[in-house]
């Protein structure tokens, strides 16, 4: 009985170093990198827990929250751009995240480009999916505090942009949500936006 048990214990450590290592490509330099304090903390949220909606790092530096998750796809349906959506006591937050290094150009209108190594290539404009979030988030966060935030990789140049919505790397993104004054929504109202965004993806799915 005790061989079954030891047996039983290094297959389970096994299959959880093997899911670890795999998971680590889409953690390391990504917007999640910058929202969970480690990977050891994302990993057990995502693979144990089934539950990346709270963040300790994210509790030090802003306070009560709460962050949901979705994506659009685009006619040929493929995920077009994915969001990261912090509900919080400093307002919210819907983070449109391009994996995208580069020097970026766009507008509000017209379509965006992204040039490296001499070379300049389309974008598909994040903001056409920004405007679809925010039409989401108003449905039911009526005249709550939300600001849209498209973050690119860290090292993106984004100067050339002129848009109407933040845009930042992610590594500044975290700053950027901490500077903002706490108390602008109570933390109850957190917690409901959060429960309604759940419950509307239910229906939704």
């Amino acid at each position: 009985m005790e061989v079954l048990v030891v047996a039983i214990v290094v297959v389970f450590v096994l299959i959880m170093s093997f899911k670890a290592v795999a998971g680590y490509g889409s953690y390391k330099g990504s917007l999640y990198q910058r929202l969970f304090g480690s990977y050891l903390e994302y990993f057990w949220r995502m693979s144990m827990k089934e539950d990346l909606s709270e963040s300790s790092l994210l509790k030090e530096r802003i306070g009560a929250h709460r962050i949901v998750y979705n994506a659009y796809r685009d006619s040929q349906g493929r995920i077009a751009a994915t969001f990261a959506t912090i509900f919080s006591t400093r307002g919210h937050a819907a983070i449109c995240m391009v994996a995208t290094a580069g020097a970026i150009a766009g507008k509000d209108t017209g379509s965006w480009t992204v040039e490296r190594d001499g070379k300049k290539l389309a974008l598909a404009s994040p903001v056409t999916y920004v405007r679809r979030q925010k039409k989401l988030l108003d449905s039911f966060l009526k005249n709550a505090p939300v600001e849209y935030i498209i973050a690119f990789n860290e090292g993106a140049d984004v100067s050339a942009v002129e848009c109407s919505y933040t845009v930042l790397t992610i590594d500044r993104v975290l700053d950027h949500l901490a500077e903002k004054p706490e108390g602008t929504v109570a933390e109850a109202d957190v917690v409901k936006a959060f429960e309604t965004f759940k419950e509307m993806a239910v229906h939704a799915g």
